[in-house]
């Protein structure tokens, strides 16, 4: 995967902004069940107060998919933020006892700069639906039978579908 790297240390108090353009290749998306129809444009907010860091990861894409009830292909947008704390220093897992909210986007630094292409590889990997649908009105395709013939021990099975379908 193609390194993505903000150095933390040349980053003044205050906001800092960057705009990243990526593709599948940079961050090993081909993997991936659906494939990747735009580039993936992201801008990244970093918030500086003395020695804490925000982060606000903004990522804009568009992926292939291919809708669940009817089968057909078609191109969804998506536009993922993800908000995270960057703490300089290692975890000290043996002192918490509780996990918190501020505990799951927290970002651990040891060097002087991070690797994001993680980060937005993983935006764009949990933004897949499990079941996607190309519009909220998408219906399943009507199939007829086309045998007359029905075997008797179906036929009451039949007459109860029908009297459903009225």
């Amino acid at each position: 995967m193609k390194t993505i790297l903000i150095n933390l240390k040349e980053i003044k108090p205050g906001k800092t902004t960057f705009s990243i353009l990526s593709n599948s290749e940079d961050l090993e998306l081909k993997d991936i069940e659906y494939e990747l129809a735009s580039k993936i444009n992201t801008q990244i907010n970093i918030y500086k107060n003395r020695n804490n860091y925000e982060m606000e990861i903004a990522s804009i894409f568009d992926l292939r998919l291919i809708c669940s009830r009817c089968l057909s292909e078609f191109i969804k947008q998506f536009n993922e933020i993800s908000h995270f704390y960057l703490k300089e220093g290692k975890e000290d897992v043996e002192k918490e006892h509780t996990f918190s909210d501020e505990d799951a986007y927290t970002i651990f630094f040891s060097e002087e700069s991070i690797d994001i292409a993680p980060i937005i590889r993983e935006q764009v990997i949990l933004s897949i639906p499990i079941k996607p649908l190309c519009s909220e009105s998408c219906q399943l395709p009507s199939y007829k039978s086309e045998f007359t013939d029905i075997d008797p021990r179906w036929q009451k099975l039949m007459e109860l579908k029908d009297k459903l379908n009225q």
